[in-house]
C-alpha cells in the first residue's frame, strides 16, 4: 500500500508558540482521474496504518485531509482511526449539503476534532462552521484579515492561521488573537539591523569552529574540557537509549574513544546548535535533525562519498534562524566543508539542490520533489518516502533526548 506515496509533516503551534499538532500532507501517484480523491484517501489511511500513527505523530495529535468523496463514501475507514490522535480536516472543495453535514456530525459524535480548511467566510458555510472545532484561514487568500477574523469570531470554533511565513505575520495574527499558527515562520531568521551576538553564543560558535576543524580526538577533547556543561551534556546524551550502549559511558574520554572523530564531531555539532537554539521553538532543532538524517540517508543510497557532509548540510541549514542572521553572516567565521557552505548559500549548487528538494518536501511542493526525483537513478517515490519517515522518527527520538 505504501507504493508511490510520499508524506510531509507540517507543525502547528498554539498562541504561546508551543507545538500543538501536525498536519500530514500526502501525494499519491497512479490514481485514476475519475476517482482520484477517493483512491488517494484510501491509500493514505492504509499508509498511516502501515507506518504507525504513534510513530508519525511523535506524541502529538495529527490532522489528515479528507475530500468530499472520501467523506461520503469511506466513513468506516475514518472510524478505524483513533479520534484521540487524529483530527479530520475537511477540504475547502467539500460541498455544503445535507449529506456532508450528516457525515461531519457523525465524525463529531465519534469524538473527532473537526477542522475546516482554507475558509473564506460566506453565509452558506455556516452549517459546517457551526460544527467545526478549528477554522483554518489561509493568509494569502484573505484580502482583509481583521475583517475576516471579525466575521469568524461569531462562531465558537478556534482560529488557525496557515501559511504564516514571517515573524511579522506571526505578530499580526497574535494581535488578532488567533489560537494557532501553521507555516515556516519558526524556521526564518528574525533579522534586526545592528544586532550583535551575545558573548554566550559567540563562545559556543568558537567552540563549534574548533570542533569542526579538529584533526584528531585530542584536539576535540581539549575543546570540551574548556566547557564543563558541554562535557556533561555529551556524556548524558551518549548514555541515552538512542545510542544503545550496554554499559554506561562514565567519562568524556570514554565517549570520545567509543564514537571516533567523525561521529563526535556530528554529535557535538548537534549539541552546540541545540544550545544556540535554547530560546527558539524545539521544532526548529527537530527540523534540522530531520533534514540532516534525511539528506545523509539519500546520499548513502545514491552512493555519494559526501554522506557525512550531507548530514552537516541539513543540520546547519537552520543556523540563520538560530542566530537571527542571514546565512552569509551566520557562516562568516565558521569553517565548513566547501560543498556544505556552497549548499547553504546557493540552492542551485550540487549539494544545494538536495537541500532545496528537502525544503520542497517539507512544504508539500510536490512538483519540485518530482522534478528532483526524475534526475535520480537510485531513488523512487517509495524509497524517498521511507527515508523521510525514518528521518522523522529518528529526529523525534533525538529531540526528546536533547530536551
Amino acid at each position: 500500500m505504501m507504493k508511490n506515496i510520499i508524506i510531509a509533516r507540517q507543525p502547528i503551534f498554539d498562541k504561546a508558540f508551543k507545538l500543538s499538532s501536525y498536519e500530514l500532507l500526502f501525494r499519491s501517484l497512479n490514481a485514476s482521474k475519475h476517482s482520484d480523491d477517493q483512491m488517494t484517501a484510501q491509500v493514505i489511511v492504509s499508509a498511516l496504518m502501515d507506518i504507525g500513527l504513534e510513530k508519525l505523530s511523535g506524541g502529538y495529535k495529527i490532522n489528515i485531509n479528507v475530500s468530499e468523496s472520501f467523506l461520503l463514501n469511506d466513513l468506516e475507514i475514518i472510524h478505524a482511526l483513533p479520534p484521540e490522535i487524529v483530527g479530520i480536516e475537511i477540504l475547502e472543495t467539500v460541498t455544503v449539503n445535507d449529506a456532508t453535514i450528516r457525515a461531519c456530525k457523525t465524525l463529531k459524535e465519534k469524538g473527532f476534532t473537526l477542522l475546516l480548511d482554507d475558509v473564506v467566510y460566506a453565509p452558506h458555510l455556516n452549517p459546517l462552521i457551526d460544527l467545526a472545532d478549528i477554522i483554518k484561514v489561509d493568509l494569502p487568500r484573505v484580502s482583509n484579515l481583521a475583517e475576516e477574523v471579525r466575521k469568524l469570531r461569531k462562531f465558537p470554533a478556534k482560529l488557525l492561521a496557515e501559511k504564516v511565513e514571517t515573524h511579522e505575520q506571526f505578530e499580526q495574527i497574535k494581535a488578532l488573537n488567533f489560537d494557532y499558527a501553521q507555516g515556516y515562520f519558526f524556521s526564518k531568521p528574525e533579522i534586526l539591523e545592528g544586532r550583535k551576538l551575545p558573548d554566550s553564543k559567540m563562545a559556543i560558535l568558537l567552540a563549534l569552529q574548533k570542533v569542526l576543524t579538529a584533526e584528531n580526538i585530542s584536539e576535540i577533547q581539549h575543546v570540551i574540557k574548556q566547557d564543563i556543561s558541554l562535557s556533561y551534556r555529551l556524556v548524558k546524551y551518549i548514555n541515552s537509549a538512542s545510542f544503545g550502549f550496554r554499559q554506561p559511558v562514565e567519562s568524556m574520554e570514554q565517549a570520545l574513544a567509543l564514537l571516533g572523530l567523525n561521529n563526535i564531531r556530528r554529535w557535538l555539532s548537534i549539541l552546540a546548535l541545540a544550545t544556540l537554539g535554547n530560546q527558539k521553538s524545539p521544532e526548529l532543532i527537530k527540523n534540522g535533525l530531520i533534514r540532516a538524517a534525511f539528506l545523509e540517508s539519500i546520499a548513502k543510497t545514491c552512493r555519494r562519498r559526501d554522506s557525512s557532509n550531507a548530514f552537516l548540510l541539513g543540520m546547519f541549514s537552520i543556523l540563520d534562524a538560530l542566530l537571527d542572521m542571514d546565512m552569509t553572516q551566520a557562516l562568516h567565521d565558521l569553517h565548513l566543508p566547501t560543498g556544505v557552505r556552497d549548499g547553504l548559500l546557493d540552492l542551485n549548487s550540487a549539494m544545494g539542490k538536495n537541500l532545496a528538494m528537502c525544503i520542497a518536501l517539507e512544504r508539500a511542493e510536490w512538483e519540485n520533489v518530482e522534478d528532483w526525483l526524475a534526475q535520480q537513478k537510485h531513488l523512487d517515490f517509495t524509497s524517498l518516502n521511507q527515508h523521510y519517515i525514518d528521518a522523522i522518527i529518528w529526529a523525534d527520538q533525538q529531540a526528546t533526548t536533547l530536551r
